[in-house]
Formats: C-alpha cells, structure tokens, sequence
C-alpha cells in the first residue's frame, strides 16, 4: 500500500467486515450504524480508544523504521506522545472497559519508505479526524464533546504534516473535512486488527 487515498483506505476497510475486536471484546456495528445520538457514549469512547492504540503502534513502527529523519522524525515522535496522552484521556472514561493488548497488522512496504508511511498515515488520520468530528455531535456527555474535539484538532494537524510527507510537498488541508460515521471508523479500524 504505498499510495493509499482515504476513498482506498476505507474500502479495503469495508471488506474487512464490521466488528472490532478490542481487548478480548468484541464490538459489532450493523451496517449503517453511525456515531449519531442513541450510540452509547462507551460505544463512541471504545472505538476512538482501539483508533488510539491503532496511532500508537503506527507511529512507533513508523519511528522503528528508520525512513524519517530530522523535524519530519522529530513530529513522529511527538504525534505519538499526543496519541499516548490521547489514550490515557480516553482511559480516565472508559476505566476497566478501555480496550487493551490489541496487535496490529500492515499491508506490505507501509514503512518501506516515508512516501508510504505518509500515504497510509494520512489515510489512517483522515479516519481519525473524521470519527473525532462525528464524536463532537454523539456524545451525550459535554465533558466528552470537548475531549472529541480537542482530540481532532491534535489529529488533524497529525493528518496535514503526514499529507505533506506522503506527496513530498506542501499540502494545503481541505476546507472542510468530512466526517466518518462509526460503522467506517470500526470499519478503517478493523482492518488493521491482528
């Protein structure tokens, strides 16, 4: 997968099937299922924990792999310190029910070069900030709604320095990014499960 476009990245996905193994549990999402009001807010804060442990072990892979240098390896390393703080935000909701111990997988060659680490960071991003901007409206809980948002605005910069990467060049970020319901997020997530 070394030029994966977030339409790629969330078809590959949709093949994968719909559950999301977390943790020893198992969550399901009918198809259709979106982060929308009457989703449970641990449903929400389950998947967006499974997303941060999927950003973890991205960027440490990423890192491992020795393809980045200077401020682009520097970023790396302090994207994954937000995604760990971003984790333990999500923690300090879920308690014993925050899923833990998932192993991931990639497609071959995703950290062969900094053009495919890019590539599939911004497609793993865009599904971060997508689910994130969903999250904002399906929470029930306000105190949730802010950590949503101040959480996508973290991946969001995550999404344009790894865009850049990926392309070699400045990007300019969309106007408006589009959400991702909770079924696509499980779904992008899913994929990745081991």
């Amino acid at each position: 997968m070394t030029d994966t476009t977030r339409a790629q990245f969330l078809t590959r996905a949709g093949k994968s099937g719909l559950a999301l193994v977390a943790g020893g549990s198992l969550l399901a999402m009918g198809e259709g299922t979106a982060f929308a009001r009457g989703t449970s807010d641990a449903d929400v804060a389950k998947v967006a924990a499974t997303a941060e442990l999927l950003a973890i072990d991205f960027y440490t892979r990423a890192i491992a792999s020795k393809k980045l240098k200077g401020d682009e390896l520097s970023y790396l390393v302090g994207a994954k310190a937000n995604e760990v703080a971003h984790y333990n935000a999500l923690k300090g909701v879920l308690k014993s029910a925050t899923p833990t111990g998932v192993k991931f997988k990639y497609p071959a060659g995703s950290f062969a070069s900094a053009k495919s680490i890019g590539n599939l960071g911004h497609a793993l991003e865009t599904a971060f900030v997508g689910a994130y901007m969903s999250a904002v409206v399906a929470f029930s809980s306000n105190e949730l709604k802010a950590v949503a948002a101040e959480i996508g605005a973290c991946e969001s910069r995550h999404l344009s320095v790894l865009t850049n990467i990926g392309a070699g060049a400045i990007v300019p970020a969309p106007d408006l990014p589009e959400t991702v319901s909770l079924a696509a997020a499980t779904k992008a997530v899913t994929s990745f499960v081991a």
